[in-house]
């Protein structure tokens, strides 16, 4: 489970004790009233704590389904979103793909999948993400991309601002496919009405759009470090 959700965890193992306790103590009088009080009643707590504890996971996860609590959760650390993107030679500035990235949430930790496109139109290959670490601002992930997950590699991003919720982001790839490799992404925002990107085809209009209006920045973009807010 991610880093960010271990406390609301914690909280409903503690939440677990606390009722298994008041349904010890909320009668001290069932004993004497009923022989078979330590038969039975004992037992069964004993058992239901078992339970309880043992799938404390699997209900956390159940919780955090719900987005508005996740994001409740991760306050200024939430980074879940639509995230066009632009893949360029880090030496060059020139344009390799152009994405959409989806940062969701999986069974308890952050998931990433999304498409690229070469510069022409024409898809290039889908990616997704096979392990996820958030900290301090930092999105360490391992993944797969292509059909069938033939190429797999290590990136991390740093996200941007740092003492707010997140808009941008900066990565690097650190694999041998990739040399010299950056890419930039910058966080959709939709209003009330507004139907976020779910085809292929909005994904690729609103990557392209991203695309058009970031690469004329790209030659002074290149110049600054990984970390550094663009």
């Amino acid at each position: 489970m991610d880093r960010i959700y271990r406390p609301f965890h914690n909280l409903l193992l503690a939440g677990i004790a606390a009722l298994c306790y008041r349904l010890l103590v909320m009668s001290p009088d069932l004993p004497h009233q009923h022989p078979q009080y330590g038969n039975f009643v004992w037992p069964g707590v004993a058992v239901g704590l078992w339970l309880l504890f043992s799938q404390s996971e699997t209900i956390t996860r159940l919780f955090l389904r719900l987005r508005p609590l996740r994001r409740l959760l991760a306050g200024r650390a939430s980074i879940e979103g639509d995230w066009p993107l632009v893949v360029v030679n880090a030496k060059t500035g020139t344009l390799i793909y152009y994405g959409f990235m989806r940062i969701g949430h999986k069974a308890g930790y952050i998931d990433i999948t999304g498409d690229d496109w070469f510069p022409n139109g024409d898809h290039a290959l889908p990616f997704t993400a096979i392990q996820t670490q958030y900290r301090d601002g930092v999105l360490h992930y391992w993944y797969e991309q292509g059909e069938g997950g033939q190429q797999r590699g290590y990136t991390y991003i740093h996200f941007f601002p740092s003492d707010a919720v997140a808009e941008r982001y900066t990565g690097v790839f650190h694999d041998k496919a990739h040399p010299d490799v950056r890419f930039y992404g910058r966080k959709s925002k939709y209003g009330w009405f507004q139907k976020r990107a779910k085809s292929p085809v909005d994904r690729k209009l609103a990557a392209k759009a991203f695309c058009d209006e970031i690469m004329p920045n790209m030659p002074g973009m290149i110049k600054s470090s990984v970390n550094a807010d663009w």
